[in-house]
């Protein structure tokens, strides 16, 4: 009886055939569309944070198998340090491309996932190509967490997530990700009770059992791995909850850098807007959807509540309090998953056709559509997260300097941002071949010029 409750809260997927090209234009613009704009291109020269002085730095001087095992920040990265691996058999002067693009592959990958497994709960197939491009549009992920391999864990939880409510999930590559991605997430236990529902309603539980037993490595690892807290400043329950409200409802809508600018001049207004409108959507999906469209909309709520909880409160500092300079800017990553999932359950909401109140249902969905793409029109548009520190291939070329003189043992590298860097002995920095450079053409003869 149990069993039969639970498989229905588990729909089959609602097969709809598409062509080859579809998914492939699909994956297409999901990569390319980071580097269309300001702060995607200043990626492809500038290196940022742990993807140079911790994954590359490891992905040069230590062994595969080493750097694979080894946890940072107390816990295990990798599909991270998989990339540079990767990245580290190219020309040195390459990294920061390298990087950029190991970064947008699995988000486009993510975001395929997304729509496709999306369709046993959404029947629009416009809502889901607009939830699968959130992951890759919406600006809450476009400026601290682009083009950088150290923050795909935020995205890969989303896949994830929909990966486990997935029956139909073609079963290889779905073990693959489901393998790498959360071994590559502190946070994957979060989504443990909807691997155990899936081995009740799953004829093949090959993938919840892989799930479940890597999300025990992983938190084995993270239980006995050091990690060094941001701060030691006491947690403030009200901070928290008014830091969750603006990071999640009302940057979803309007873009994190909007923030700053709607909290100090109107107060908490355009938030009591945003929840408004949210609630309408998900008043919706509770009261006119089927029953597996409202477990997703209590799942997708409850877990966005508590990743943006555990978030913060895990590494909760002053510099998070609303009143700071920036209000949300500071730590703009732990925004990513909860908007995912947030509007995760606003789609399932706009999916519905109420008998009443359909007018209402209608006019938030063009709402939130107009303001949403407003919001990213103008993120696309802006400066925000453009890197304008020294480039890696002058980080570079002084390293190489830096050797070339004799007067030191090892190379620095600086990157982003401000006060990051690492050394590498010049002995490796000389084995990392720099990029060849096309050969002039060979001097034409008098004679062969006169024939």
């Amino acid at each position: 009886m149990l069993g039969e409750r639970l498989h229905g809260l588990v729909p089959d997927h609602r097969a709809v055939r598409r062509p080859r090209t579809f998914y492939l234009a699909g994956f297409v613009a999901a990569v390319a569309f980071p580097f269309l704009t300001p702060a995607g291109r200043s990626h492809l020269t500038h290196v940022w944070a742990e993807d140079g002085a911790r994954f590359l730095l490891d992905g040069v001087k230590e062994s595969s198998v080493t750097n694979l095992i080894t946890p940072y920040g107390g816990y295990l990265h990798v599909i991270p340090r998989l990339s540079a691996e990767l990245v580290a058999l190219l020309p040195l002067e390459w990294a920061a491309a390298g990087f950029a693009l190991s970064a947008a592959v699995p988000r486009a990958l993510v975001a395929l996932v997304t729509f496709a497994a999306s369709g046993g709960y959404l029947r629009s197939t416009a809502l889901r190509v607009a939830l699968a491009a959130l992951v890759i549009v919406l600006p809450v992920g476009n400026s601290e967490p682009l083009g950088n391999i150290s923050n795909l864990h935020w995205f890969l939880l989303y896949g994830l997530f929909w990966v486990l409510l997935w029956r139909d999930a073609p079963r290889v590559p779905a073990l693959l990700f489901t393998t790498l991605a959360t071994l590559s997430t502190p946070m994957a236990f979060v989504l443990a009770p909807l691997a155990i529902l899936r081995l009740f309603v799953h004829r093949d539980r090959a993938v919840a059992t892989v799930f479940l037993i890597t999300a025990a490595i992983q938190s084995a690892v993270m239980m006995f791995a050091e990690r060094t807290p941001y701060s030691h400043d006491a947690v403030d329950p009200v901070q928290v909850l008014l830091a969750a409200l603006l990071r999640v409802p009302l940057a979803g809508l309007t873009g994190s850098e909007q923030v700053p600018d709607l909290y100090p001049r109107f107060g908490n207004v355009p938030l009591l807007i945003a929840l408004l409108l949210i609630a309408v959507p998900i008043t919706a999906a509770l009261v006119w959807r089927d029953r597996p469209a409202r477990f997703l909309t209590l799942l997708s709520i409850g877990c966005g509540i508590g990743i943006i909880t555990l978030s913060l409160v895990a590494n909760w500092t002053v510099a998070l309090q609303v009143q700071q300079p920036g209000v949300v800017m500071t730590s703009q990553r732990y925004s990513v998953l909860p908007c995912l999932l947030l509007f995760t359950a606003v789609a399932v909401g706009l999916d519905a056709t109420p008998t009443r109140g359909r007018r209402l249902v209608i006019t938030t969905r063009t709402v939130i559509a107009c303001t949403l793409l407003v919001s990213i029109v103008q993120h696309v548009r802006d400066q925000a997260g453009v890197l304008t520190g020294v480039t890696w291939t002058d980080s570079v070329t002084a390293a190489r300097a830096q050797c070339s003189t004799g007067t030191s043992p090892v190379g620095r590298f600086v990157h982003e941002p401000p006060g990051w860097f690492f050394e590498l002995p010049c002995d490796l920095i000389r084995q990392a071949q720099a990029p060849a450079q096309p050969r002039p053409p060979a001097p034409r003869s008098s004679s062969a010029a006169a024939r």
